[in-house]
């Protein structure tokens, strides 16, 4: 086959909407430019940022139409001029434009090795939900042992990596559920305490009570709205609350003289400027391979769809019926 005259499946994102946004195409197979690699897609993943994206909320995120995902695993295909170290057959995790297809073409330096062990099509749950959970826990929260943490949405893909990795820290761990089964899954990768949001009439008091009534050095909270607002009552003095995402797609306001008083924190983030830390990504990639090989973190993989069922991948996350990471399969 020669790759320049044959065509792929990608999705497309149409226009900002609803899941009917999302288009199947048959286009061209791309070729890698200076710098690049072409990638033999494995596995896409699928977040909620590709869910603003679609919808127009993400911040500085591209106009329609244009190749949805940037989440990917699988073999390098090929190679472009002034690639270094890198070789066809390679198998890589790495950060894209337009993960959602058979192929996908990247700067090299977006690429990370699988790590030793880890099935090609499972590595896309990596690099998003990892590194986030990496950074967000230790360099930016500064999380260290015998520090207490509240993580919402601990059963998810995200919220998965980041119980774990707080737990290896010698953080004690709450996590935060909406339902008594994402309740069990939480628990079961060890958090210390979960709370189940469908069972408590009072998000603050079963938070301030899970932690013996002495509130949290650290709290990572995605939704927005009120629950920043409930979230930051949970904190110590000096604690930080990190937001990295408004799930509730509704802002949060926050009260300055709140924060003055108990010297709170309040941190936004976003992934791409994070990952530009070469030395704490490596530092978390190191730690990726070290507890992989330990036997002491879990990839957990929730669902998988044919590539073809994007808008139902996109629309399962909405509804808030998945657990883990949701991986689309070329």
């Amino acid at each position: 086959m020669n790759p320049s005259s044959a065509t792929m499946t990608a999705v497309y994102i149409t226009r900002f909407g609803g899941t009917d946004a999302l288009e199947v195409r048959q286009v061209p197979i791309p070729e890698p430019g200076p710098g690049m690699v072409r990638i033999r897609v494995a596995a896409a993943g699928v977040n909620y940022a590709d869910i603003m994206q679609r919808e127009g909320l993400y911040p500085g995120g591209p106009r329609p139409p244009f190749p949805a995902g940037f989440e990917v695993s699988g073999e390098i295909d090929a190679v472009g001029p002034e690639v270094i170290g890198w070789t066809p057959g390679m198998p890589v995790m790495a950060f894209c434009s337009g993960g959602y297809a058979t192929y996908t073409v990247t700067p090299a330096r977006m690429c990370l090795p699988v790590p030793p062990g880890v099935p090609v099509a499972d590595a896309a749950a990596i690099p998003c939900q990892y590194f986030t959970a990496w950074h967000a826990l230790f360099t930016l929260g500064r999380l260290s042992a015998g520090q207490t943490v509240l993580i919402h949405a601990a059963a998810g893909g995200l919220g998965s990596f980041m119980v774990q990795l707080a737990r290896q820290g010698g953080a004690r761990v709450t996590g935060v559920c909406g339902t008594a089964a994402k309740c069990a899954v939480a628990q079961d990768l060890g958090c210390d305490a979960v709370i189940d949001l469908s069972a408590v009439p009072d998000l603050e008091t079963a938070a301030r009570d899970a932690s013996g009534g002495q509130g949290y050095d650290l709290i990572i909270e995605s939704v927005g709205g009120d629950r920043v607002e409930k979230s930051l009552c949970c904190l110590k003095p000096r604690g930080m609350l990190i937001t990295l995402g408004v799930a509730g797609r509704v802002p949060a306001m926050v009260n300055t003289v709140e924060l003055l008083a108990n010297n709170w924190i309040v941190a936004g983030f976003h992934l791409t400027a994070y990952m530009e830390d070469a030395a704490a990504t490596m530092a978390g990639y190191s730690r990726l391979c070290e507890l992989l090989s330990a036997g002491n973190l879990r990839i957990v993989i929730g669902h998988r769809f044919p590539l073809g069922e994007a808008a139902k991948a996109h629309a399962e996350i909405e509804a808030r019926r998945t657990t883990g990471k949701v991986l689309l399969i070329p």
